[in-house]
């Protein structure tokens, strides 16, 4: 039987003022950004490919049409935080996010993304999820987390996601890093080949990446979102028996910001 083994991204600190240093992070930034963007695009090419083949079908044209424009606008977002890194812009703020509706999102995007032998379920929420970060970076962690489970199973497998609230306090907040409260913490799961305590162990370092196209930004960039929105990034592999990466990001009471409304 395989090793089971954890592991937890540090919180990352605000950009040093230092200028060397600054501009490593702006590097890193820049690079994630463009990851995400890609991620995007693939999904944009897609969907346009399938609209060619579906052409006589007036409905599922519009769904995949709708599709398309969900993820240009998406990219478009992307591209202006990359453009704002040269400038003197700050970098947005957390604001109240309904977790459920960046779910939904979710299903339609990483649901054309995926391949053909990967069966994809997200568990939805009928009741609204408002948690604290910003809705573009939400729905990018979350699909990069569904398409690394997708590359990892090139013979078919499952991929499960599901948001739930909870506490987070005691050993699993010394764990995190995270002070005691409650949080939205968003799971995607997949039956995939799982890693070794040895691949997991740097799995969240910048730049490691066990793909030969692989740019080893992935999973550094959702640590980094995680900490900004005052959240943790937890990543649980077993050998032989899948991946469980989990995002907590801090509860928003309903009545806050414009989402509320």
């Amino acid at each position: 039987m395989g090793h089971s083994a954890s592991v937890t991204g540090p919180l990352s600190p605000p950009l040093p003022a230092n200028g060397g240093q600054r501009l490593e992070a702006l590097h890193r930034s820049s690079g994630a950004l463009t990851h995400d963007l890609n991620n995007l695009l693939g999904v944009i090419l897609s969907a346009n490919e399938r609209l060619a083949e579906e052409l006589s079908e007036g409905g599922a044209q519009q769904k995949l049409a709708l599709l398309a424009l969900e993820a240009a606008e998406r990219g478009g977002e992307l591209l202006r935080r990359a453009l704002s890194l040269t400038q003197a812009t700050a970098a947005p703020q957390p604001d109240a996010v309904d977790g459920a509706q960046a779910l939904a999102a979710l299903e339609r995007m990483a649901g054309q993304a995926v391949g053909p032998g990967v069966r994809l379920r997200v568990f939805g929420s009928a009741l609204p999820l408002l948690c604290r970060g910003d809705r573009t970076g939400l729905e990018m962690a979350l699909l990069n987390l569904c398409l690394n489970a997708d590359q990892a199973m090139p013979d078919g497998g499952r991929i499960f996601v599901q948001a739930r609230r909870t506490f987070v306090g005691g050993a699993d907040g010394g764990r995190l890093g995270l002070a005691p409260g409650v949080f939205i913490a968003f799971t995607v799961r997949d039956t995939g080949p799982g890693m070794s305590p040895q691949v997991l162990a740097r799995a969240t370092d910048p730049l490691f990446t066990t793909k030969a196209a692989g740019t080893g930004l992935g999973l550094c960039t959702i640590v980094d979102f995680a900490a900004s929105c005052g959240g943790a990034f937890a990543l649980q592999s077993r050998e032989g028996l899948g991946t469980a990466a989990t995002l907590y990001l801090p509860v928003a009471e309903a009545g806050q910001d414009a989402v509320a409304a």
